[in-house]
């Protein structure tokens, strides 16, 4: 139903429009003695950042779809203008630029006034950006700012007419873990055109997470997209109410290593090993291979769901040495932790038997923010029995 698609971008322009009216309303008192159009998007995406963004990426969404769409039909349907563009609709925008009101204006213009209304909006809006930008570091906390190779190959998997409830819940669950503009795109898409409820949603929370503001879909107005009678029968009576929940223990992530297409396809630059105590340090590192284009494996980040500290066992080493035979070299974090940490010593010497490169970098450089890589020199880590006191140590927590 591409009415029903166009409605909803049109929906989106009048509630955008009907936002800028409140922001504009807001910074209109802060408004300098001479001003023009550059002024007032300066004040509103100074005092309404997360706003204005999220409506740039809007734009890039319905712009993508109308790429997508004149490469099938020839023409496009959404049209969505830029946020400039579009801030010349707001009719109080209109109002505030013509002579006559800037004329007005500066008649009654005071340096003063305009400091106490400046001061008064900041501790308005400063508050609720703070909570904001606190959302939005914790969601990018959990994932990795890069873009694997292998995306594009878990999408195709996940819109195969044959793959499963369960396996599309496993799907999304790898791509969460990345932030890039194919996923956010993507979980767009999903929000738009899913089916399924369960998936939809899943992709609804998502975007939120990230405060991108996506608009939810009622199930009615789903459209279902095949002449099959028995496949439409399907998508709309029976497919929509699927559901699977992922049980998160290393039993089933060993089990997906074993026997799912989503997670043969996955690689990794480096293996993270490390001290759990050093975790912040850990993660200003992962920021650092991100934009350097290196994906990266850390446990509590890539298989936070599955492996949990009271739940180790024979599963959780191999859910680990898979992870390491799926990375073309080990990253150590070298700190007084990791020296002493029995699971840093079982990482260090499985990789050692892999014949794969073994780099060190100490967690002072790390928050010196110096991340430069050395080959690890000393074999101080080797023993014999390494697999054996890890399970020691995972039975004794």
């Amino acid at each position: 139903m591409p009415g029903v698609t166009k409605h909803i971008s049109d929906h989106e322009i009048r509630d955008i429009i009907s936002m800028w009216s409140q922001q504009i309303k807001a910074i209109r008192p802060i408004l300098p003695y001479e001003y023009g159009k550059e002024e007032i998007i300066a004040l509103l995406k100074e005092f309404y950042p997360h706003e204005w963004q999220s409506v740039e990426y809007k734009q890039l969404y319905y712009k993508k779809k109308d790429e997508h769409i004149k490469k099938h039909t020839g023409r496009t349907r959404h049209n969505m203008p830029s946020a400039s563009k579009l801030l010349d609709r707001v009719p109080l925008f209109q109002k505030i630029l013509t002579d006559e009101y800037r004329l007005r204006w500066h008649t009654i213009f005071s340096l003063d006034t305009q400091e106490l209304e400046r001061q008064a909006l900041y501790t308005k809006r400063k508050p609720k950006i703070d909570k904001v930008d606190k959302k939005i570091a914790v969601a990018k906390a959990k994932i990795q700012q890069v873009t694997p190779d292998f995306i594009d190959k878990l999408i195709g998997l996940y819109e195969r007419k044959n793959t499963s409830q369960k396996d599309r819940m496993y799907i999304l669950l790898e791509l969460k873990k990345y932030y890039n503009p194919t996923v956010i795109n993507f979980f767009f898409k999903l929000n738009d055109t899913e089916l399924n409820s369960q998936l939809r949603w899943d992709a609804f929370y998502h975007l939120q997470s990230f405060n991108y503001a996506p608009r939810a879909r009622r199930q009615k107005y789903m459209s279902v997209h095949t002449k099959n009678k028995k496949r439409k029968q399907y998508l709309k009576n029976v497919y929509p109410y699927e559901t699977y929940d992922i049980p998160e223990t290393p039993q089933e992530l060993e089990y997906r290593i074993d026997n799912s297409k989503e997670q043969l396809l996955k690689e990794y630059d480096y293996f993270i090993s490390h001290s759990s105590k050093d975790s912040v340090s850990v993660q200003s590192l992962i920021v650092a291979e991100n934009q350097q284009k290196k994906n990266v494996f850390c446990d509590w980040i890539n298989d936070v769901d599955y492996l949990k500290r009271h739940l180790v066992c024979d599963a959780t080493l191999k859910v680990i040495e898979r992870r390491m035979e799926q990375s073309r070299a080990l990253i150590f974090v070298e700190s007084e932790n990791s020296i002493n940490s029995i699971w840093c010593k079982y990482e260090l010497n499985y990789f050692r038997e892999l014949g794969k490169p073994i780099f060190m970098i100490t967690k002072d450089n790390i928050d010196a923010g110096v991340f430069t890589l050395q080959p690890m020199q000393s074999d101080w880590y080797l023993d014999s029995n390494y697999k054996k006191l890890a399970l020691l140590e995972g039975a004794s927590i």
